[in-house]
């Protein structure tokens, strides 16, 4: 069936843990030591241990936090909004303030994530708790250093600000990009539920229609039989014809529980027993079969029996008998054809048609790669040909 709009989104994520933990994991591998030896080269000796080991501490909490991000968004977020607070209001002369330190950039992890994984209001409240966090940062800055230009207190806050905007946005788009992933999926299993629904569907038409239409026949043509054995084998081929048919149809059941047990449908041989199947005394139906048989692929050969299948359900089922119809199977050098023309019989039975059945033949033909084409004159001629692959 249609796949149409179901290739996958580029860049959609595969699982969505994979990101924040892997940015966590290089913020600390790489922006830790950098504020470790700010804190030892600069801060310390210049400002006290007591004031370097309280901005250590809250960094180390901050990539704590980029972890704990990974699982819990929102309770990550309100640790490292507290712990870039408590930074923020630690001034350090000659730095603006302690909400700069490298590990810092931890805080646009976590508004990233909280973009990406939680509702619109709540990212919303995210985003604005990360500005007022940049205008607090530069406030601290001018309260500090009394000495800071009023425009650079402005491009700092301008700055920081635009750097949660940046990261704020990211998540959005990975947000989106994660829901276009999950409707590509959802889709991906609507066509496929489809596609075995039409599949079902056209099976149980093709067993069930052919066998009831064979039945019908051959109940019509025995009623016209004198008691005895000739009425008796001809009640009997009817018989059979519905065990057949509750077989096939039951195998399609079983087919919905547990698909390993089902046997695969009948292939080309099959066709030539379709063909002594439908005969009957008042439908002369006979098979020939020319040309170098050759392997075909498993679609196309289950193509070429389906349409045989129904080919011979509507001569049965369309047209009045007596009849005389011919099934010819012929191996070419590049190509098979199969043929199913009737002589027409005493005229149509109903004006209804083929319908459904070769709607579904010529849909099963074409996805196996051949070509269907129908003749209507006295009868109907339908011809398939499915192409041979160098590998048949």
């Amino acid at each position: 069936m249609s796949t149409s709009g179901s290739e996958r989104p580029a860049g959609a994520p595969a699982r969505g843990w994979v990101a924040p933990f892997v940015a966590a994991t290089l913020l600390c591998a790489l922006a830790l030591p950098l504020t470790i030896a700010l804190l030892v080269q600069v801060v310390a000796p210049e400002h006290g241990t007591a004031i370097a080991l309280r901005v250590g501490l809250l960094a180390g909490m901050l990539h704590i936090a980029g972890f704990l991000c990974v699982r819990f968004p929102r309770t990550a977020f309100a640790i490292g909004a507290l712990v870039m607070l408590a930074l923020a209001a630690t001034g350090v002369a000659g730095m603006s303030s302690a909400a700069l330190v490298p590990s810092a950039a931890v805080f646009v992890l976590l508004e990233w994530q909280i973009a990406s994984t939680q509702d619109r209001t709540t990212a919303a409240v995210a985003l604005a708790v990360g500005i007022a966090g940049a205008g607090i940062i530069a406030g601290v800055d001018a309260v500090t250093n009394a000495a800071s230009q009023p425009l650079g207190i402005v491009f700092e806050g301008v700055a920081l600000a635009a750097v949660v905007v940046a990261g704020w946005l990211l998540g959005r788009d990975a947000r989106r990009r994660r829901a276009a992933a999950a409707e590509w999926a959802r889709r991906q299993v609507d066509d496929a539920l489809e596609a075995e629904r039409a599949r079902i569907g056209r099976d149980l038409h093709d067993v069930v229609s052919h066998g009831l239409a064979v039945m019908i026949a051959q109940v019509e043509a025995a009623k016209v039989l004198p008691p005895g054995p000739p009425q008796t084998a001809a009640l009997e081929r009817v018989a059979e014809t519905g065990r057949s048919a509750m077989q096939g149809l039951r195998g399609m059941l079983r087919l919905l529980d547990s698909p390993d047990e089902i046997e695969p449908v009948a292939g080309l041989p099959g066709i030539a027993a379709l063909a002594a199947g439908a005969a009957s005394p008042a439908h002369r139906i006979s098979f020939r079969e020319t040309g170098r048989a050759r392997t075909l692929a498993p679609d196309a050969e289950v193509a070429l029996f389906r349409a045989a299948q129904e080919a011979l359900t509507n001569v049965v089922r369309h047209v009045e008998p007596p009849l005389a119809a011919t099934v010819a199977l012929d191996w070419r050098d590049d190509e098979v054809v199969l043929s199913v023309t009737d002589d027409g019989g005493t005229g149509p039975r109903d004006a209804g048609g083929a319908g459904r059945g070769l709607v579904g033949m010529a849909e099963r033909v074409r996805h196996a790669g051949g070509t269907l084409e129908i003749e209507r004159g006295r009868g109907w001629s339908i011809r398939i040909t499915m192409p041979l692959t160098d590998e048949t």
